[in-house]
């Protein structure tokens, strides 16, 4: 396996499995190479030492802020995933493994690594691309876990459905609407054609991750991953200055009632995606107040809740990727649709 050495040869790299997968889909209707993932991860670590790698080292290549992973204990594993960490806040990782192996070294980085974060893309931030020229969406997840109800009792829904430029189920369309407008959104996929030919077709899902189907270009794969990371650091930027500005709290609606005395004993316990360890200091029949800390960095948070609302506050220095992470968690899991204000105005991606 030829070494990568230098952004160029990781272009080149990146650049042979679009075309080996164009080719194939050409002559047998199917890709066979490895899909390129990239996944947007939150970090308060100032330094790649501190970052860490999720499989081996990292190793800088010639471009500066580009790293390619080298693990001495199997080398064939080496150049596999490409860490882009040219801002301060939002660090892009790309990914050359199977999909299983992917998001299982992320998951369990971000899980034992203090300071790393998923970048949680809320409804606007996945719909980033509608109504631009040449891009359509061609799919849409949904998800509604209904996971703070018992088991027996839950009304569970799931659904991902794709569609091309033909619509052959008539109706179908509403049957979405419906559903988008009650359910959180989980991914959505995206096609760009240019001269009448796909340039892209990406799924994003609103942990930050993505995956690219189909690709022409690699440089316009990287500036798309690139958007995003863009987009969502000017959240983050927003978000903060808000909080430290008007002295306020985040305030997070959902579409759906949610169980409080089950929310309780969830956070309580300090276990789950949320990762937000909580002690109960008021209750109510429709409302109960929280107080404790963010298990991402460790930071103080005061939580009001209500069977349809959030209260979030995030005081001094504490990172305010809280928000999105309990608005999107939350949403899928069971609360359906979410929005999230500050002082009146939307925040991460629902402007």
């Amino acid at each position: 396996m030829t070494r990568v050495e230098t952004l160029r040869d990781l272009k080149e790299k990146v650049q042979a499995g679009f075309d080996n997968n164009e080719e194939t889909l050409k002559r047998f209707g199917k890709t066979y190479s490895t899909q390129l993932k990239a996944y947007l991860m939150e970090t308060n670590c100032r330094d790649v030492g501190d970052i860490g790698c999720p499989h081996g080292i990292w190793r800088p290549l010639d471009a500066s802020g580009w790293y390619a992973n080298e693990n001495p204990e199997n080398p064939d594993e080496s150049d596999t995933l490409f860490l882009n960490k040219t801002s301060p806040r939002v660090l892009k990782i790309y990914s050359l493994l199977d999909a299983l192996t992917s998001d299982y070294l992320m998951d369990s980085w971000v899980k034992k690594k203090r300071g790393m974060d998923y970048c949680w893309l809320t409804r606007g931030l996945l719909l980033h691309w509608a109504n631009r020229p040449d891009w359509e969406e061609r799919g849409t997840g949904l998800r509604f876990n209904d996971g703070l109800t018992p088991e027996v009792d839950a009304g569970n829904f799931s659904m991902k459905a794709w569609h091309g430029a033909n619509v052959f189920l008539h109706g179908i369309d509403e049957v979405l609407a419906k559903a988008k407008d009650l359910f959180a959104i989980t991914s959505v996929r995206w096609q760009k054609r240019s001269a009448g030919d796909v340039a892209i077709s990406a799924e994003w899902y609103s942990n930050g991750k993505v995956t690219f189907n189909r690709a022409a270009d690699v440089d316009e794969v990287l500036s798309v991953v690139s958007e995003m990371a863009i987009q969502y650091e000017e959240e983050l930027k927003l978000a903060t200055k808000f909080r430290d500005t008007k002295m306020t709290a985040f305030e997070i609606d959902f579409t759906t009632k949610i169980d409080l005395d089950r929310f309780s004993e969830v956070v309580s316990k300090g276990v789950g995606e949320m990762r937000l360890w909580l002690v109960e200091t008021e209750s109510q029949p429709d409302f109960r107040r929280f107080r404790g800390v963010d298990l991402h960095n460790w930071d103080r948070i005061f939580l009001d809740i209500g069977s349809d609302f959030a209260f979030l506050t995030i005081p001094g220095e504490g990172c305010v990727n809280a928000a999105p992470r309990l608005a999107t968690i939350q949403g899928e899991d069971n609360a359906g649709k979410t929005r999230i204000y500050f002082d009146g105005v939307d925040v991460f991606g629902n402007r």
